[in-house]
C-alpha cells in the first residue's frame, strides 16, 4: 500500500474527557433516535440532533482556535463552516455495517461554498470498519486506518479519489464528521468601509 500524505491522523484528540462524555451520551440515544443510511448497498444509522456534549464538540469543530489549526494541517487558508452542519452530524456502524467507495459532495448549496477539509472524529471499541482511500483507478488503496477511540483523520476533498469503509466485524464504530469550506470568488477592488470624510478606495481590507 503507498502512503498517501495528504491524510492524517491523530490519537487522543479530545482532551479533558470529552471523549468520555460523548461516547457516554451516544450510547444512551435510543434506537429512534438513529436514522438508518441506506444507500449503494452500504448501510451505517446516523444522529443529527443536538446533545449537552454533541453540542461542545460541535462548538470546539466550529471555534477559531480549530478552524486555525485545519488550516495549519491541511496547509489551506480561508476555511470557513457550515453552522447548520449540512450533511454532518454522528454516524453508527455496527456489525456487518460498511460504505462502499464513493467521491463526497463538493458544493454546499446552502452557503455557496465548495467543500476542502473533513475531519472525521472516532469513538467506542471496534474491530474492522477500516477509513480506506483509493487510488484515481481504484485498483489500489493508498491509506487505510483503524478506528481507534478518540482518534481522527484530516484530508482534503477530492474529486478523483473515493474512500470507504470495511465492514465492521464487532463493536461500535462512532464517527462525527465535520467539513471546512472554502470559497474561488476573488475581488479585484476590495476596499475598507468608505465613509463620505475619506473616500479612498485604495485603503488597504481588513483581511
Amino acid at each position: 500500500m503507498k502512503t498517501d500524505r495528504y491524510m492524517k491522523h491523530y490519537d487522543n484528540f479530545l482532551k479533558d474527557n470529552l471523549d468520555l462524555f460523548l461516547l457516554r451520551e451516544l450510547e444512551t440515544l435510543t434506537t429512534y433516535a438513529w436514522e438508518d443510511f441506506n444507500r449503494n448497498e452500504s448501510h451505517m444509522k446516523e444522529y443529527y440532533g443536538e446533545g449537552q456534549f454533541i453540542n461542545k464538540i460541535r462548538q470546539y469543530l466550529h471555534s477559531k482556535k480549530c478552524i486555525e489549526w485545519v488550516e495549519k494541517e491541511s496547509g489551506l487558508g480561508g476555511l470557513v463552516i457550515d453552522a447548520y452542519g449540512t450533511g454532518e452530524g454522528v454516524s453508527l456502524m455496527e456489525s456487518k455495517d460498511h460504505l462502499d467507495p464513493h467521491i463526497d459532495f463538493d458544493w454546499n448549496e446552502r452557503i455557496k461554498l465548495y467543500r476542502a477539509v473533513n475531519l472525521t472524529v472516532y469513538l467506542g471499541t471496534v474491530t474492522g470498519g477500516e477509513f480506506t482511500v483509493w487510488d484515481e483507478d481504484m485498483k489500489m488503496v493508498t491509506f487505510s486506518k483503524s478506528p481507534k477511540h478518540n482518534s481522527a483523520i484530516l484530508f482534503p476533498h477530492s474529486e478523483t479519489k473515493a474512500h470507504g469503509v470495511k465492514p465492521v466485524t464487532s463493536g461500535q464504530r462512532y464517527a462525527i464528521r465535520q467539513f471546512y469550506y472554502r470559497s474561488e470568488a476573488i475581488s479585484d477592488n476590495a476596499h475598507q468601509s468608505l465613509y463620505w470624510y475619506n473616500p479612498k478606495k485604495q485603503m488597504p481590507t481588513n483581511t
